[in-house]
């Protein structure tokens, strides 16, 4: 790889924290199994693992990944999750990253609330699970000497979505909060396509959105979101890695 790379993160249906963490690990390189070791080396006082398969859409192969923990009922503040990373082996480049993520999900919720960041309680995005998929995708990331995220507009839906706070219209209030600057476009589908945390991700990252960045690809994955299907169009999207066009280098 380059010494500086693009990233482009083309969202074609679904986008979740697990499809991101299993776009980073797909262009790493890392199998399952030594993916799902190096998470608990990460956080080795939590009982946790990974799960990294081919999965077969419409007769398509690609990836999806899904981080196992407990399953939980705790609605964490952000203080909660820094100090979840304080006690993991996360380096501080990545506890950095991490929080950047937090950060624009506890802004999100507290202009939705009238609240404190400090006060935000976070119900479905601060479940474990996600904590772990965006400490694991920072180290990942950072590894990538990445200098650019280039995402695709961000499919909208229409529906509802089910949540803490009841059924509410697509996009939910913290996802309408965080989508100020964000290239969308329609799709035809009903309901949730991106999630709050997977937003969250890309914009924590810094990740700009709009068409396809000039670069040469060097590698390229396949991703589905994990046990979710949509009728008519395959539930994922598209990574890519490479280098700077030299055009664009220049």
């Amino acid at each position: 790889m380059t010494e500086s790379s693009i990233l482009a993160v083309r969202i074609h249906a679904g986008f979740n924290a697990g499809a991101f963490l299993a776009g980073l690990l797909a262009l790493n390189d890392l199998p399952g199994g030594m993916a799902g070791a190096y998470l608990r080396t990460l956080f080795p006082n939590i009982d946790c693992g990974l799960e990294f398969a081919p999965r077969y859409v419409n007769s398509i192969r690609g990836m999806s990944a899904r981080i196992l923990a407990p399953k939980e009922h705790a609605h964490r503040h952000p203080a909660d999750i820094r100090a979840i990373y304080a006690e993991s082996r996360l380096s501080d480049a990545a506890r950095t990253l991490s929080d950047r993520v937090w950060q624009v999900l506890a802004q999100a919720e507290a202009k939705v609330h009238g609240m404190s960041m400090d006060e935000v309680h976070f119900h479905e995005v601060g479940r474990m699970a996600n904590i772990l998929a965006i400490g694991l995708s920072a180290e990942l990331f950072l590894k990538m000497n990445v200098s650019r995220i280039a995402a695709s507009p961000i499919p909208m839906n229409e529906g509802e979505v089910e949540c803490a706070h009841g059924l509410l219209p697509y996009p939910a209030p913290a996802m309408f909060t965080m989508l100020d600057g964000v290239a969308v476009r329609g799709s035809s589908g009903k309901g949730e396509l991106v999630t709050p945390t997977g937003l969250a991700i890309l914009k924590g990252f810094g990740a700009e959105f709009g068409p396809w960045p000039e670069m040469t690809i060097e590698k390229a994955a396949q991703i589905f979101v994990w046990g979710t299907e949509f009728e008519g169009v395959p539930n994922g999207s598209r990574f890519f890695l490479g280098s700077p066009a030299p055009a664009a280098a220049e």
